[in-house]
């Protein structure tokens, strides 16, 4: 009797979970694909990280020069923002200003921009610092 269950649940299981959901043994997976139009496109930055340098004040890292290259063959602004964390404190903390600066550079061209911490961290602590760049125009 209980094989008789058994087999009875296993046929209910595949059946529910092919011809239940719409699907039949012959559909094909389909992938919800990046960029098409039940998704949101974003394009990646046309721009390089050269150079990253910490600004220190006594035993606290207070801001962070970041210097960029556009790699594109058109003027853009950019947004960049870093987020440092130190032991258990980070830099961009819930309910402070984002620790972030903008600037524009021609095509081409390399250009530094000074973010300052909110939070200054303890230098002797630091675990990683993470930079993000958003194209804005």
């Amino acid at each position: 009797m209980s094989l008789k269950i058994i087999f009875l649940v296993g046929v209910l299981i595949i059946t529910v979970s092919t011809i239940g959901l719409g699907s039949n043994l012959n559909s094909s997976i389909t992938f919800n694909s990046i960029g098409s139009d039940d998704n949101i496109s974003s394009r990646a930055s046309e721009v390089d990280i050269t150079n990253v340098v910490h600004s220190t004040s006594g035993s606290n890292i207070d801001s962070s020069t970041i210097t960029i290259r556009n790699t594109d063959s058109v003027s853009h602004s950019y947004r960049i923002c870093v987020i440092t964390k130190a032991g258990s404190s980070i830099s961009d903390t819930v309910g402070t200003v984002p620790d972030c600066a903008t600037t524009s550079i021609s095509s081409n061209d390399i250009d530094s921009v000074v973010v300052t911490f909110t939070n200054p961290l303890n230098k002797t602590t630091v675990d990683f610092a993470d930079i993000s760049i958003q194209e804005i125009t």
